[in-house]
């Protein structure tokens, strides 16, 4: 191989070691989303909340090994490994530049139905359905579907978890204070989108640089070969 090629080569490796970085990443975003949001699908028709999060995590394990064939091939100059990494990388390309394009496409439709995931477990929040506004207002700080008037303006007994517990007293001065917890988990997730969106163009940008590189050292590779 040329200078230019080495060069290339090593400039490739780098790029992988950050793209297992970044799979590792998505790994633990993703796990935190679903740490936070807990399973309501029980809760909805709409949408389960859960295949966003989820998505991200597989997202992750794929960039994960992509990666490795990545750094493997690189390093050691196999056409073999530097072919399935290309072909993985276009793949991953075009996914992720379709999730971005739906998630501007559909933002808004989407928390709309993230608005109705809440409403549906307010109105089926009883012991029947096992309280699910508990998990909701101890995982996102917040208290009724409004705010603590929808419970006491209803002549209803204001739940510990508006406090943050299941267990103890619930003094009103703490959820008199809190939010809606269809504003907070509104919030939640517009918030993870516009980072969903924006980074995954900017990871797009960069995997469309190592998927021309990886072509480019394909051939080199190839070249070399031939010339033995």
């Amino acid at each position: 191989m040329n200078c230019m090629a080495h060069i290339v080569k090593y400039i490739l490796y780098i790029f992988n070691l950050i793209f297992v970085l970044c799979g590792i990443l998505l790994i633990v975003f993703g796990s935190i989303m679903i740490n936070n949001v807990g399973d309501l699908s029980d809760f909805s028709d709409a949408i389960n909340t859960d295949l966003i999060p989820i998505l991200i995590i597989i997202l992750g394990c794929i960039v994960f090994v992509i990666a490795f064939f990545g750094c493997c091939g690189a390093i050691r100059e196999n056409v073999c490994c530097m072919s399935t990494y290309a072909v993985f990388m276009f793949i991953v390309f075009v996914l992720q530049i379709a999730l971005v394009v739906w998630m501007f496409v559909k933002r808004n439709e989407f928390l709309n139905s993230m608005d109705q995931v809440v409403t549906t477990v307010w109105e089926k929040n009883d012991s029947a359905n096992g309280y699910p506004m508990d998990a909701l207002q101890i995982s996102f700080k917040c208290c009724g579907l409004t705010g603590s008037i929808d419970y006491t303006a209803n002549n209803l007994p204001v739940p510990n978890s508006c406090c943050g517990t299941l267990n103890g007293a619930c003094d009103a001065s703490v959820y008199v204070t809190k939010p809606g917890c269809r504003k907070e988990f509104s919030n939640f997730w517009s918030s993870n989108i516009d980072i969903i969106r924006y980074a995954g163009i900017a990871v797009a940008l960069v995997e469309l640089v190592a998927l021309t590189f990886a072509c480019c050292l394909m051939s080199s590779f190839r070249k070399s070969r031939h010339s033995m």
